[in-house]
């Protein structure tokens, strides 16, 4: 016979459970605040925009932990747009688009032979921080590195990407293109210049690309590429992560490795070949395809 819990055990049982969630909520909350200064502040922000009156080719942006934009266009002048956001004393959660009210972190701005350098130093060890969205000339070349804030750059010559962590998205980049992400995604449309790109565990996700020459690592990220040219030289490696290629052409002197994975090859091979593909996979999905 099955037994029977007497009349109003359940409600203890109940009980029991609702004063251990409450025990967790209230822990959980202590450990939070004890994470926080005793000095918080309200979170003001600020929007400022700003035209360069030199002429500009080249670009560097730090950021730490903001988001940059940056965009070519057919202008003679450099745009800049600056979000600040940060812990502002009372009275001062918003201000003119142009000053910086109290609070604010002081931002850097220099022009040296043509070269632009902006950044958010005082976020490097300071609770705040600045996103930038630019408007540069097409021919411009830029350099970013934003400790784990996203980047979107479009439009331009060519540039240097590190975004910490942060996912990164470049499209139509007309010359060599270096990015490092630490993890973060990687989505690239529409290259025609020289890449090399390391993910560091993040995905890959290319498209339209007539580049020459591309060199990739993504460790256990997943790689993609679709070009839209044939390649002199493709170099893919995934350490585990699926690699995924389509090219038009052929025939490829072609080395494939997939340790074990599933492998499939559909492109025309001649070790002669004066065009190459190197892929390896360590055990992730391999497949070869022709466009």
């Amino acid at each position: 016979m099955r037994a029977v819990a007497p009349p109003g055990r359940w409600i203890w049982r109940l009980s029991g459970l609702i004063t251990a969630a409450l025990l967790v909520f209230v822990a959980a909350h202590l450990i939070a605040k004890a994470g926080q200064p005793e000095y918080a502040q309200p979170r003001a922000t600020t929007i400022r925009t700003v035209t360069v009156a030199q002429p500009v080719t080249s670009l560097t942006v730090q950021s730490y932990g903001g988001s940059v934009q940056i965009t070519g266009a057919p202008v003679d002048r450099v745009q800049i747009t600056e979000t600040l956001m940060y812990d502002a004393p009372s009275g001062n959660l918003s201000a003119e688009p142009v000053a910086l009210p109290a609070g604010a972190p002081t931002m850097a701005q220099s022009v040296s032979g043509g070269h632009l350098s902006l950044g958010d130093p005082e976020c490097a060890s300071s609770n705040c921080s600045v996103s930038f969205a630019v408007t540069v000339p097409s021919a411009a070349t830029v350099s970013v590195d934003t400790e784990g804030g996203s980047i979107s750059v479009s439009g331009i010559a060519g540039a240097n990407l590190d975004s910490g962590g942060g996912p990164v998205n470049a499209t139509r980049i007309g010359g060599p293109l270096t990015v490092g992400t630490d993890g973060g995604s990687l989505q690239l449309t529409g290259l025609t210049g020289p890449l090399s790109a390391d993910t560091g565990g993040g995905s890959l996700a290319a498209l339209g690309v007539a580049s020459a020459t591309a060199t990739v690592t993504t460790g256990s990220g997943g790689a993609s590429m679709i070009f839209s040219a044939a390649p002199d030289s493709v170099t893919v490696s995934t350490d585990g992560g699926s690699a995924r290629l389509a090219v038009p052409g052929g025939p490829y002197a072609l080395t494939a490795d997939s340790d074990g994975g599933p492998q499939s090859i559909q492109i025309t091979t001649s070790p002669a070949a004066q065009r190459s593909i190197t892929v390896t996979s360590d055990g992730g999905p391999l497949v070869v395809g022709s466009r």
